[in-house]
């Protein structure tokens, strides 16, 4: 039995024991049972986690093998991360995982990625966000693309250049995380995807992110550090940033785990140097939270302010479908050709964004 294997199997047993000591069936559904493990606990009750599991895999690999040949025919750098990244180092390459995180390297970039995603059936489901602050700038989007195969659509998040940890912060991705990014084989393609050192810093953003931890964060990062991760390397990248919130509740995580010990020691290193807590800059959050109009949104001036001040802008593609008549952005060739406002437009304005379930 390989190392991954070992650890696989000993998740296993505590997610059997967990579940022994539920009352019912659907006490049992509310753990949320990782789907690897599903069929190893009760067939029957598990079949639609199955069945989804293994739909999803197909799809995205799919999914994610299209949408990296559009990018680079666009001639975007581009990585996938997180949950698809990690997924190279499971046994049977069998983790749960429902949608495609992607990360591109230059903001500059993100107009012509949009238009690629764009031809490949995607379309931007809400603002893109976009923010000026101390590590530079930083944008995200949201797109999804209807299919019939999954209860949902393909949801697809790009962020550029690195995965958000506040409405003012973000990781930012370096340019040694780009150079010595990997080529994982799915599918026929080769899909770049970040170096196990360059995705343990990933990974301790994503703890942050999230408000609980489940059993699959412990065997994430378990088979993360069997890759043999730079841990310290890893740990620089992160010093002064606001993450140790979700670091702290995966160490409590592990120490009432006796299976997951072993990895304490790691996630204590990622820990040292970090700040106990970090605000948003006063400037930023005044911006951000002023109330203004929906005349005022559009104002170059105030959108001029709230990136001088770090505070988040709202970026609309396609503004010539959206909102006739209504100029695009020079702000930065990033927000080219979007509509850009200092506060998100009003619900019902937003709901040409939506893309009904495919259910």
């Amino acid at each position: 039995m390989t190392m991954s294997e070992g650890l696989a199997a000993a998740a296993l047993a505590d997610q059997i024991r967990r579940n022994e000591n539920c009352t019912n069936a659907r006490h049992a559904r509310e753990h949320k049972v990782v789907p690897q493990f599903a069929s190893r606990l009760d067939p029957v009750e598990s079949a639609d986690d199955i069945a989804y599991c293994e739909a999803s895999a197909r799809v995205l690999t799919a999914a994610a093998a299209e949408v990296c040949s559009a990018l680079e025919a666009a001639q975007v750098e581009s990585m996938l991360l997180r949950g698809f990244a990690l997924q190279r180092w499971y046994p049977d390459r069998r983790r749960q995982f429902s949608d495609l995180d992607m990360g591109l390297r230059h903001l500059g970039d993100l107009p012509k990625s949009l238009v690629a995603l764009r031809t490949a059936g995607y379309r931007v489901t809400r603002p893109v966000i976009t923010c000026r602050s101390g590590e530079g700038w930083w944008a995200a989007a949201a797109l999804q693309k209807p299919t019939t195969e999954l209860p949902h659509p393909i949801y697809l998040d790009v962020t550029v250049p690195g995965p958000g940890i506040t409405p003012f912060r973000h990781y930012r991705m370096l340019d040694d995380d780009w150079e010595r990014k990997e080529w994982y084989s799915v599918g026929g393609a080769q899909v770049p995807v970040p170096s196990p050192t360059s995705l343990l810093s990933i990974f301790a953003v994503e703890m942050h992110e999230r408000r609980a931890i489940i059993a699959r964060d412990l065997l994430d990062l378990s088979h993360l550090l069997a890759a043999t991760p730079d841990v310290d390397a890893a740990a620089r990248r992160l010093t002064g940033l606001p993450v140790r919130q979700g670091l702290t509740r995966l160490a409590e995580a592990v120490a009432a785990s006796e299976e997951f010990g072993h990895v304490m020691p790691t996630i204590t290193r990622l820990l040292a140097g970090m700040p106990l807590r970090t605000r948003a800059p006063r400037r930023a959050e005044h911006a951000a939270n002023r109330r203004l109009g929906l005349v005022g949104a559009v104002s170059q001036a105030e959108v001029r302010r709230s990136l001088r001040h770090g505070a988040p802008v709202y970026g609309f593609p396609d503004p010539e479908e959206r909102m006739p008549g209504v100029r695009g952005s020079t702000l930065h060739r990033g927000l080219t050709g979007m509509t850009v406002r200092s506060r998100p437009m009003a619900e019902e304005l937003e709901v040409a964004y939506s893309i009904p379930s495919c259910a």
